[in-house]
């Protein structure tokens, strides 16, 4: 499954959660989807096909359907599905089948789902684009590509984390490497061993990557934006800001 397609994944609208059922060797050929949609089938079996790939949806198989994708699809064995509809801008090719290991909690949250749906409760479409994106998560928690990080990356991700939580104030090394609990030139080492770059750039490079999400929106003057951020001017601001984008935030925020 790809992460990054549904980390992408933004839901504007829930449009439906049903139950529906289909009889043994019914079948449909589906061109562009035009929503996305979410498929549970607790009871028998249907395998979709997208080009030369073939999927089982089941009880322990759960199927995504992406927007603009173009499948068919064939009843191998009678029975009930749960199916949530949702809207996304996002776009894919092709199905994916997704493997659980315990089908019936899945299952449970899409009735749970619907059951909410039915009652028309205030809220109830926030509330079904929170419990869809439960549903998502809870999916990704069975995958066997699953991120597991290394025991280098443990060793340093007490300092990532206060880093994460304490970006826009004074940071040194000497600080980062005792919340690791370990001497700064190593911890200088194996932060850069496994970031890819030091502590003091990775601080920086976030610093400036959450500079770009506040000069897209309406978050003050350029001043308050460095202040913001634990920058002790707007020139050094500006500086670091150029150096790194290769425009100024002025004119970056103009774009």
């Amino acid at each position: 499954m790809d992460v990054h397609l549904l980390s992408d994944l933004i839901i504007t609208r829930i449009h439906s959660v049903s139950t529906l059922y289909t009889p043994e060797n019914a079948k449909i050929k589906r061109s562009d989807r035009g929503c996305w949609a979410l498929v549970c089938k607790y009871e028998g079996e249907t395998v979709y096909t997208s080009g030369k790939e073939r999927l089982l949806s089941d009880l322990n198989h759960v199927v995504l359907l992406p927007k603009g994708c173009s499948y068919d699809w064939l009843c191998t064995k009678s029975g009930h599905f749960c199916i949530i509809e949702f809207e996304s801008a996002l776009t894919a090719s092709a199905p994916i089948s997704i493997p659980v290991k315990n089908g019936e909690r899945i299952l449970k949250m899409f009735r749970d789902l619907e059951h909410k749906r039915n009652l028309k409760k205030p809220m109830t479409a926030l509330e079904s684009i929170r419990d869809t994106y439960s549903i998502l998560l809870a999916l990704t928690e069975a995958r066997s590509d699953r991120y597991f990080p290394t025991e280098k990356q443990l060793k340093i991700a007490p300092a990532v984390e206060y880093i994460s939580l304490h970006y826009n104030e004074h940071i040194t090394n000497d600080g980062l490497a005792a919340v690791a609990g370990m001497s700064t030139v190593y911890f200088r080492k194996l932060f850069t061993s496994v970031m890819g770059v030091s502590p003091m750039v990775y601080v920086h490079n976030l610093r400036i990557e959450k500079a770009k999400e506040m000069l897209k929106s309406d978050y003050g003057t350029l001043s308050d934006i460095a202040q913001s951020l634990g920058y002790p001017s707007l020139y050094y601001f500006s500086s670091a800001f150029k150096k790194h984008t290769g425009v100024s935030p002025s004119k970056y925020a103009s774009r």
